[in-house]
């Protein structure tokens, strides 16, 4: 049987506990252990409720479960969100020195003074969260050693004395369990079974080398929860590739430069989150119209305005794609986990790049700080496109040249696709503007131009689905009539999978599709898909359900849409209870439904 074995810490912000669940990763895959570890915190600058779930499995893993074995409570806020989670069999460790918890019937419970022994013993508040993995270590038997080299390659640029009080403070932890503590429970940290060929990375920190390594030269963003981290994991690997970063005084400006660094010959990106969004959409709109490749990273958080900044939803889907007045080809992506972030990236700069045009990779507040173990990428074997440019040594018969001028829009293609002029190219001299134009890029109001150059661009829409489409599809569909086939996308289709392996295994006959390209849409292929199963489900952490709306429009499916909006992702057995529901109820074929369907009144105590 897998062992699987999920610790929460839970306390204010400042107190280390992200840090601490981030130890907890790095330890646990030191082991050769598989780690998923979510982390939410305020959005205040300091205080508020935090907290960091790490889940460790001997099995890949998809989400950090349903609820906790183990949780770890830094002060009376933590237990106070998390006490009705508390049930038979789980085990809860406290600060004794700041708060005495109430009877749970079934729950063992282990007091820790972490903050006196923080303050008197080692004489620093701030190891209060070394103190905690102590107690763990203790309690639970974490691999000791390799928190200590987690440590250690944390604090060694901060001095030998630094790492010698954390040191000290893990092993106050360790002490005061073997002095104090009897152990009542039957978890247990395994032996650890060899280091493997991984990396651990967070969502945003995967997105960053991700598009570094599609080659890209130019960053320009304005800082905006929660996305700002992608520009500080990118700075340095863009500073040794001679390239370039710029904090700009806007979204709007952000974008604007970067569409001028890629008119300039560099592949380039920004970042953002929904507010920042809104704003580019008019430049989103240019680079469709004057189709320069360009990159645009959404993390998606809880709007509409301030919303929630450091919270989860995928309420961006309609603005990426149809963001902008009138109509211009675009590419939207959706990564599915952290892993999935770094090879999406490079994808986002490939479609970027061959089809000349905008594409917005969509992510969300908790894939960008959920942190993963996977295996080392191989840099070699990545397929990496760069656009079109025009060489005049190649153009012999000057098709794109008419009467001395460069056709940088040329309209004779097949697939839409025109070679771009890099500035101070003497054989490639165009202008660029927002206006309509004819091929050799003069301004032009002429109707059969109009159609003409509309036609063009939508033509490289055509060759992607043609083309490269069927790679940004998984299809996991073993049954031919299937009782629930489940569509969905980004952060939800990873818990799905796990909801889809365990309602499998108790015999239910469930088919899955993970589209990570949600635009433009392959219509035949969520038909197929369709025909293979009873009912269409598609869970989404919208209120509209974002892309069952989509796949209504574009296809003949009538899909049950399932949808929360609270700010927290799914947990898997949400997914496995609305299948379980729709069973019961084999008269729905569509419509819309939330948590209170299933739970009623006790909807939000899953969470």
């Amino acid at each position: 049987m897998a062992f699987s074995l999920v610790i929460k810490i839970g306390g204010e912000g400042g107190e280390g506990v992200i840090s601490a669940g981030d130890f907890l990763t790095e330890a646990a895959v030191r082991s050769g252990y598989h780690v998923v570890n979510f982390k939410s915190f305020p959005a205040e600058i300091k205080g508020g409720y935090a907290n960091s779930t790490v889940r460790i499995s001997d099995e890949k893993l998809y989400s950090t479960g349903d609820g906790f074995d183990i949780l770890c409570c830094f002060n009376a806020e933590a237990y106070a969100y998390n006490k009705k989670h508390l049930k038979l069999g789980t085990v809860l460790v406290y600060d004794s020195s700041d708060f005495e918890p109430e009877e749970h019937e079934g729950v063992i419970m282990y007091p820790v003074p972490l903050s006196d022994i923080a303050k008197n013993q080692i004489k620093a508040y701030i190891t209060k969260n070394i103190v905690a993995l102590g107690a763990l270590t203790g309690l639970f038997n974490l691999p000791v050693e390799s928190l200590k080299d987690s440590i250690k390659a944390k604090f060694s640029r901060k001095g030998e004395k630094i790492v010698s009080m954390n040191y000290q403070a893990l092993e106050a932890g360790i002490n005061y369990v073997k002095e104090n503590l009897v152990k009542k429970d039957g978890f247990e940290f395994p032996p650890p079974i060899g280091l493997k060929d991984v990396v651990i990375m967070e969502g945003n920190q995967a997105i960053a080398k991700g598009c570094v390594a599609a080659g890209c030269q130019f960053y320009a963003a304005y800082p905006i929860t929660p996305a700002t981290s992608v520009g500080n994991y990118i700075v340095e690997d863009l500073i040794r590739k001679d390239g370039w970063l710029y904090q700009a005084e806007d979204e709007i400006a952000s974008l604007a430069m970067a569409i001028g660094a890629s008119f300039a010959g560099a592949k380039a990106m920004t970042a953002t989150s929904g507010p920042g969004l809104s704003l580019m959409s008019e430049l989103i709109g240019y680079a469709g119209m004057t189709e320069t490749p360009v990159v645009i990273v959404d993390v998606q958080r809880v709007g509409p305005a301030t919303g929630m900044p450091t919270k989860h939803e995928q309420g961006d889907l309609y603005h990426a794609v149809y963001g902008s007045h009138g109509e211009i080809p675009r590419a939207v992506l959706a990564p599915i986990s952290v892993e999935d972030s770094f090879y999406m990236s490079v994808e986002a700069f490939n479609l970027a790049e061959k089809y000349q045009m905008p594409v917005i990779m969509l992510t969300d507040a908790a894939m960008s700080l959920r942190a993963e173990a996977f295996p080392t990428p191989d840099l070699s074997k990545l397929n990496i496109v760069n656009r079109l440019i025009y060489n005049s040594e190649e153009d012999k018969e000057q098709k794109f040249i008419r009467h001395g001028r460069f056709l940088r829009y040329a309209l004779f293609t097949e697939d839409g696709i025109t070679p771009m002029g890099i500035p101070g190219d003497p054989n490639a001299i165009h202008a660029i503007t927002g206006l309509e134009r004819q091929e050799n890029s003069d301004p032009r109001n002429r109707p059969d131009i109009r159609t003409y150059q509309m036609n063009k661009r939508f033509k490289k829409l055509e060759k992607l689905l043609e083309e490269d489409y069927d790679r940004f599809i998984e299809i996991d569909a073993p049954y031919k009539d299937a009782d629930i086939g489940i569509i969905t996308w980004g952060l939800t289709a990873s818990i799905t999978k796990e909801a889809v392996q365990r309602l499998r295994s108790r015999g239910l006959k469930i088919n899955a599709m993970y589209p990570r390209l949600l635009w433009p849409v392959k219509e035949d292929v969520f038909e197929f898909f369709a025909k293979s199963s009873k009912r269409i489900l598609i869970p989404e952490t919208n209120y509209y359900g974002q892309l069952a709306t989509i796949v209504k429009d574009r296809t003949h499916i009538r899909p049950i849409s399932y949808n929360i909006y609270r700010g927290e992702p799914f947990i898997p057995k949400e997914i496995e209870d609305i299948v379980d529901f729709l069973m019961e109820n084999q008269e729905i074929t569509e419509g819309r439904f939330t948590p209170e369907h299933i739970y009623g009144e006790k909807a939000y105590g899953l969470i």
